[in-house]
């Protein structure tokens, strides 16, 4: 049979607490091995007794006896609890936080360029700044950038993380054939960086890359752009 657990303990203290309060008392003196046997005498369950007197203790309560040993808990320990602005004090010892720290700013931005599949915006984003960064001047359509500097011009189609079948390359190049008109604008298709692009891509002929005016960029995992 399953024993009290620590709800049954922090009533228990907290009803210890009032009573004592009626009777005009400033503090009190709660120990351990007592308050277990007034709310758990036929269970092993000293180790949840010693977290509910943790729980409860507050700025300024002291413990006076500490249980022997690292554990923390046992029957030797007591503690004297303060009675004045219950409702005010900050807790000693707060409740842990389960799961992983909040990140920071700084960390979210890091942790959101490590990763390989970025969206379309995400990878829209990072080619926009690195065009700013090499002089380009630039127009933002769907799944589309077009850009220019001095008489060059450039259009670059994004290829983000999307819903349904991954495309190979050579299928991506072949729409982007039928939407060229002219072969001196410079051409491009951005993608995550993958080994099976970079695979694909080299097995097209050069010759024939150079005569479309065609190239492929790709972002690694830390966010930075290569031309190929």
């Amino acid at each position: 049979m399953k024993g009290p657990g620590i709800k049954d303990y922090l009533n228990k203290i907290d009803c210890l607490k009032e009573e004592a309060l009626k009777e005009g008392k400033e503090y009190i003196e709660i120990n351990s091995k007592k308050l277990h046997a007034e709310v758990s005498p036929y269970h092993a369950t000293m180790p949840t007794c010693c977290q509910a007197i943790y729980k409860r203790m507050f700025d300024g309560d002291e413990i006076l006896q500490r249980p022997k040993g690292n554990t923390g808990f046992g029957s030797h320990l007591t503690v004297r609890f303060q009675l004045n602005d219950l409702e005010t004090r900050t807790r000693m010892y707060p409740d842990k936080k389960r799961g992983r720290p909040a990140k920071t700013e700084e960390e979210k931005l890091a942790a959101k360029k490590s990763k390989m599949k970025r969206n379309t915006e995400d990878l829209c984003n990072l080619i926009e700044e690195w065009l700013l960064e090499h002089g380009w001047d630039y127009m933002l359509k769907k799944d589309c950038i077009e850009a220019c500097h001095d008489e060059q011009k450039w259009v670059i189609n994004v290829q983000g993380i999307k819903r349904g079948r991954k495309q190979p390359l050579p299928v991506k190049i072949g729409e982007i054939l039928k939407q060229m008109e002219d072969t001196s604008i410079h051409y491009s298709m951005a993608f995550n960086d993958s080994i099976a692009y970079r695979r694909q891509w080299n097995e097209i002929p050069t010759e024939v890359k150079n005569k479309l005016n065609m190239s492929v960029i790709l972002a690694d995992k830390r966010g930075n752009i290569i031309e190929l």
